[in-house]
C-alpha cells in the first residue's frame, strides 16, 4: 500500500520518464482510479509543476516542454560559495523570495558532501 505522498512523487517520476502518459495508465500503475490521478495532477499543478492535460480519446498528461533542468555539476569551491551566498542572504533585507532561498539551500544541503558542509 503506497502513501499519497509516494503516489504523488511516482506520478511526477512517470511524467519525467515518459513523454506522455494517459490517466488510465497512471491509475493502473498506481493501483488507483483515474479520478484519484486527476486529483494528484491538480496537486502537482498547485505546487507549480507545469503538468499539461490534453483532453479527448487520445488525451494524455505531460510535463510542459523544457521543464526538466539538466543536472548541475559544481566544483567543491563552487558548492561552498553557493551555500555561503544563500546563507548570507538570510541576514540581509534583499528583495528576494525567502521561500526560494530556503528551497535552494535545502537542495544544496541535501546533495552536498558532509565533508564540505561542516
Amino acid at each position: 500500500m503506497y502513501s499519497p505522498t509516494t503516489r504523488l512523487l511516482t506520478i511526477l517520476e512517470l511524467l519525467q520518464s515518459y513523454k506522455q502518459m494517459t490517466g488510465s495508465e497512471m491509475a493502473r500503475r498506481l493501483g488507483v482510479d483515474v479520478r484519484t490521478v486527476r486529483r494528484y495532477i491538480v496537486m502537482l499543478q498547485d505546487m507549480g509543476i507545469p503538468v499539461e492535460a490534453e483532453r479527448g480519446p487520445y488525451g494524455a498528461y505531460q510535463l510542459q516542454r523544457g521543464y526538466k533542468l539538466p543536472p548541475l555539476m559544481f566544483t567543491d569551491a563552487e558548492a561552498v560559495a553557493l551555500t555561503l551566498g544563500l546563507i548570507s542572504i538570510r541576514g540581509f533585507q534583499f528583495p528576494v523570495d525567502v521561500a526560494a532561498v530556503e528551497g535552494a539551500l535545502a537542495k544544496t544541503e541535501r546533495v552536498m558532501p558532509e565533508r564540505l558542509y561542516k
